[in-house]
């Protein structure tokens, strides 16, 4: 027995689709096939199971950790594939990347929001032209031509004003969160977010100017039971859980570029994504790794040449993105007192002056910072050589 299921907007929130696809399963309709193009859902009838699905957006097959944690394709078209395991979610260790899905949705999103973007500007011209004419004519009025062409006008306008901009929103609130929920479940955070109740919140700013010192204190947070269960998609919010003390290991990565395998390899080798960062200027991620107290604390690079050479890449880009603003804020602290010793200078412009020197100083310390990191992993490199 076959039963057909249309979904329109299916790949808008992925999450909704897969918890979809795993409550038909429960009721003992199982995914078979998907039309991409008339975005229907075709299912087979079978017996109930407590099964969990994703879906995923990449060219490569599944790797050999997926399919031995019990991973399977049961559909493939192009790039996509929904993935099913016989498992429940809380008893599954490894889970498929987001990282196609997520790039994938931007693209999509970006067109659209920049569709409505157009349409809204050339709208905005409109109304100043047509408003213009009407002024500056003597009647103040203009007549509109019937034609059965106004229809489709019509309707085109009433798709461009609710269609595109609730496909541009659907899909932002997607790729958010995409982003900002990796797969805890790899590291038991759903069981212990739920027995606890007991939720902190904590706000850290510019981490990535010293990640060595965020390493610290996620560690430590970890040692006093407040497991990370969650950071937000700016990376400035983290949520923890009170749970029990653990040995967790955490770093922060930064890469000029990415490899596309960069995430599976990391993740084949057991860590787990906590945060990846939306920017294509600055591409971090926060990387866990749970260990024994027999075990030595994991790292994410052993070799003390790669450390470096990651510290040195931080603060070299630290140091090339402050340093010009810093030049070009004295030329204009410069500029202003030298206005103030020939002619004058207003007050506004004196306010201006010490904004530029606050900026300045604040540009310093993070260009300090960076230097100061890089320092410390220089000495830590040395003492481990």
């Amino acid at each position: 027995m076959m039963l057909k299921k249309f979904k329109p907007f299916w790949s808008y929130d992925i999450t909704k689709t897969e918890n979809w696809l795993t409550s038909m399963a429960a009721q003992g309709w199982h995914v078979g096939e998907l039309n991409t193009v008339t975005r229907q859902f075709f299912f087979e009838k079978g017996e109930p199971a407590d099964v969990t699905f994703r879906i995923q957006y990449e060219t490569d097959e599944l790797s050999s950790a997926l399919t031995d944690d019990g991973w399977q394709d049961v559909f493939q078209h192009n790039k996509w594939h929904i993935l099913r395991n016989g498992k429940p979610v809380q008893d599954i260790s490894r889970f498929p990347v987001r990282d196609g899905i997520i790039k994938r949705n931007k693209i999509v999103m970006n067109i659209f929001g920049g569709i409505f973007l157009y349409h809204l500007l050339t709208f905005i011209i409109f109304l100043f032209i047509s408003g213009s004419i009407l002024l500056l004519s003597e009647g103040g009025s203009f007549n509109v031509e019937g034609s059965p062409f106004w229809v489709i006008t019509i309707a085109a306008w009433i798709l461009m004003w609710t269609f595109v901009p609730y496909s541009a929103i659907k899909l932002y609130r997607s790729v958010k969160q995409l982003s900002e929920n990796p797969e805890v479940t790899e590291f038991d955070m759903i069981s212990a977010s739920k027995s606890a109740g007991n939720v902190k919140t904590k706000w850290k700013f510019g981490w990535n100017y010293e990640p060595d010192k965020l390493k610290q204190w996620l560690e430590k947070m970890e040692q006093d039971g407040y497991n990370l269960v969650r950071i937000s998609m700016a990376g400035v919010r983290f949520h923890f859980v009170a749970g029990k003390p653990r040995n967790v290991s955490y770093n922060a990565d930064y890469q000029t570029t990415r490899n596309q395998n960069y995430f599976a390899i990391h993740k084949e080798a057991g860590w787990r994504l906590m945060y990846t960062s939306g920017s294509f200027q600055t591409k971090w991620a926060i990387w866990a790794k749970e260990y024994q107290d027999s075990e030595e604390p994991p790292q994410l690079y052993s070799d003390s040449k790669h450390m470096l050479k990651h510290a040195r890449s931080v603060t070299i880009t630290h140091l090339a993105i402050f340093s010009p603003l810093i030049a070009m804020y004295i030329g204009l602290i410069v500029m202003n007192i030298h206005l103030a010793q020939t002619g004058g200078i207003d007050t506004l412009s004196w306010f201006n002056t010490i904004l530029f020197g606050i900026v300045i100083i604040e540009f310093g310390l993070i260009c300090l910072k960076s230097g100061l990191y890089y320092r410390r992993m220089k000495q830590k490199v040395a003492g481990v050589d």
